[in-house]
Parts: structure tokens; C-alpha cells; sequence
């Protein structure tokens, strides 16, 4: 079996290959959902061919730039990793993660999010990471969230193409989001990546001022053409005023005909939770989308050192037994699985360890990972 870097020229192969994995007749091909993995183009996923050069498995990998605060974290996404029923159980996984993570470190990324939580991520410390607070929006609710928002005298439409410039400068007004440019934006909501892969389509909605200037934007996963979608409708992506998004939401289920709505809320987006939690939405809490592996965690120290501004960076290492000593201004030493060094810089829940005390620095906050840039 020979594993190796995709060429650009094998891709349609690797889309072909998902789609007989991923997709039935109702769903768009894997090339199209996912461009920037099957686009023609330099490449960074891998695949595994045999003798003859036949395609027997695909893991696909893409570059991204995760903005948070002033910081830029260099990060890769995974997803659309398939191997075909003969080819199981010959630990050919493993071996392309083991590809990937190398391929990622040699890049310079400092993470790899990964849309999967199976084992042969979570035995190569691809770990949960993150806390998002799942709500739930009845039809019958949506008056109270729309009261609780207090979004006064804004005008809703549904996005044309003139509105992307002004959504695109919301969207980048966001301080924690994957970076999207202004011919990314679109690309992205006519790929439709995450909800396509439950059968439901892409609508936004753009609330707008008294002064034609928009207050936010959410692009909701629906309903679509087909017969039936595999998951409840749910809100996918938004920026803007968190007053003007809860409006949004509250518009979602009579404007798309919908008996209730999903609405999933990262730990950092305090206003909007709040304003979720007054209307008396129900809710569950949980983790940001499949797992993360950390590629370099002195590399991420660095990248992410402008959001913690003036805190001094703790001293690091990573020891023979695959631990991760860490010291700060000289004090006594604190060895952390890389499970654990990923709950103390993603997780506000730990944050009143002693673990944490020792590494002195706020918790990152990342975007959700099943937006838009879902891989």
C-alpha cells in the first residue's frame, strides 16, 4: 500500500471515492460541498493507493486562519476521511493521520480540528475540546425571544447578492471567527458543507437599521429539497449585534415554516447567551464540534501570545513519556497529559485548577467548528 500526499489531478477520484461513502442521490458530491478539499489546486490531504493505484482510502486536510482577538492561529481542518470495506482494518487510518500531523507541523500550524471523534482520533490525543451550550427555540417561543431581544425597529430580508459586501464587514467584525474573505463568504454558503451533509439547505437572514447599515446576519440550515433531512434545522453561522441575531433566530421558525430550531452557543458569546437563557430557552451543554489535536503547543503559545497580551508565556516541554512540563517565573513544575494541557487552554471549565494557576493565562476561545469553514 502506498500512502502518500494527494496530486491535484487524483482529487476527482477522491470525491468520487466520498461520495460512495457519504452521499446518497438527494445530496450534492463531495467536490462540490467541500472545495477547498477537492478543488484543483496544490493539495494537502492524503490518500492511500494500492499497488496498482487504485484509491482505497482518503484523508482530507485544508489550511485555515482562525482569528481570535488580535491573534492568528494557523490551523488545518480535517474531514471526508473514508476507506473503502476491503481496505479496513489495516490500521491505514492511523498511518495517514500520522501523515497529516507531520504534514501540519512542517506548515507551521499549531492545531488540527478534526470533524470526528472516533477512536482513531481519540487514541492519538485528538481530544474534545471547547464549551458550547446547545438551545432549543419552539415556534411557540419565538414571540418571548423576540421580546427579550430588545432589537427594536429593524428591517429582515432574506441575503441578496448586493448585501454580501456589508454582511462580509460583519462577519469580519467578528473577534472570534475563522478568517473569510470577501469571495470566501459566498463560496462558502453556496457549498452548503455541514448542512448538506443532513440534507438541509442554506437561508440567511440579514437584519437591517433605520439607516440601511445591517445589524446582523444568520445563515440557517433548513428544510431544502429533499425528502426528508437527517437532522432538526438549526442555526449555522451569525455576526453582528447579539440583540439583532436573537431577533434573527426568533424570525427563523415563521419565516422557513419550522416547529422548532437549534441554536448553538460557544462559552465566549456572553451577550447571546444571556439573552438565550432570559427567553427561557432549554438547553444543554456540551463541547465545540469533533476534536482537536494540538501539532505544536509552544508553537500555539506564540500564535496565540497577542490575545493574552503582556501575560508572560510559561516555559515548555515536552518530556520522553509524551508529557508536557510546564514552569512559570521559576515556580515548581507541573506535568500535564496532552489531554489535559487541551482542557486548560480550551476549556473554561478548568479553569480554577491548579494546573491552570500554574499556567496563568485566560482560556482560548475558538469559533464553532460546524460553521461555514466545516470541513
Amino acid at each position: 500500500m502506498n500512502l502518500r500526499l494527494m496530486q491535484p489531478r487524483e482529487l476527482a477520484e477522491a470525491a468520487k471515492l466520498a461520495d460512495s461513502i457519504f452521499r446518497d442521490g438527494e445530496q450534492s458530491s463531495m467536490g462540490e460541498a467541500f472545495p477547498d478539499l477537492f478543488s484543483p489546486g496544490i493539495s494537502h490531504s492524503y490518500g492511500a493507493f494500492t499497488e496498482e493505484g487504485r484509491l482505497v482510502a482518503f484523508m482530507g486536510l485544508a489550511p485555515a486562519v482562525l482569528r481570535v482577538g488580535p491573534a492568528r492561529l494557523r490551523i488545518f481542518s480535517m474531514g471526508a476521511v473514508c476507506t473503502l470495506a476491503e481496505a479496513r482494518g489495516q490500521g491505514i487510518g492511523s498511518r495517514l493521520l500520522d501523515l497529516c500531523k507531520t504534514h501540519a507541523d512542517a506548515a507551521g500550524a499549531a492545531l488540527i480540528l478534526i470533524s470526528g471523534d472516533r477512536s482513531l482520533y481519540t487514541r492519538a490525543h485528538c481530544c474534545p475540546f471547547g464549551r458550547t451550550e446547545r438551545f432549543t427555540l419552539e415556534a411557540s417561543a419565538a414571540p418571548r425571544l423576540k421580546h427579550r431581544s430588545g432589537a427594536g425597529a429593524l428591517h429582515i430580508s432574506e441575503l441578496q447578492p448586493a448585501d454580501l459586501p456589508a454582511v462580509h464587514r460583519l462577519a469580519e467584525a467578528r473577534s472570534v471567527a475563522y478568517e473569510q474573505s470577501i469571495t470566501d463568504l459566498p463560496r462558502l454558503l453556496a457549498a452548503e458543507a455541514y448542512a448538506g451533509c443532513f440534507k438541509l439547505a442554506h437561508r440567511t437572514l440579514v437584519a437591517w437599521s433605520s439607516d440601511g447599515s445591517p445589524a446582523a446576519y444568520v445563515v440557517f440550515a433548513v428544510p431544502g429539497t429533499a425528502a426528508a433531512a437527517r437532522k432538526e434545522p438549526f442555526a449555522l453561522e451569525w455576526g453582528g449585534e447579539p440583540e439583532a441575531a436573537a431577533l434573527l433566530f426568533a424570525e427563523a421558525p415563521e419565516r422557513f415554516g419550522l416547529s422548532s430550531l437549534g441554536i448553538t452557543a460557544a462559552w465566549h458569546e456572553e451577550a447571546l447567551l444571556r439573552l438565550l437563557h432570559e427567553a427561557g430557552l432549554p438547553s444543554e451543554s456540551g463541547t465545540n464540534g469533533g476534536t482537536l489535536y494540538l501539532v505544536n503547543a509552544g508553537r500555539l503559545l506564540e500564535q496565540a501570545a497577542p490575545y493574552w497580551g503582556e501575560a508572560p508565556l510559561p516555559s515548555l516541554s515536552l518530556t520522553d513519556d509524551g508529557l508536557y512540563r510546564l514552569t512559570r517565573d521559576g515556580e515548581a513544575e507541573v506535568l500535564l497529559s496532552p489531554d489535559e494541557l487541551v482542557r486548560q487552554l480550551f476549556d473554561p471549565g478548568a479553569a480554577g485548577s491548579e494546573a491552570y494557576g500554574t499556567l496563568g493565562l485566560p482560556v482560548l476561545p475558538l469559533p464553532h467548528a460546524n460553521g461555514l469553514n466545516y470541513i
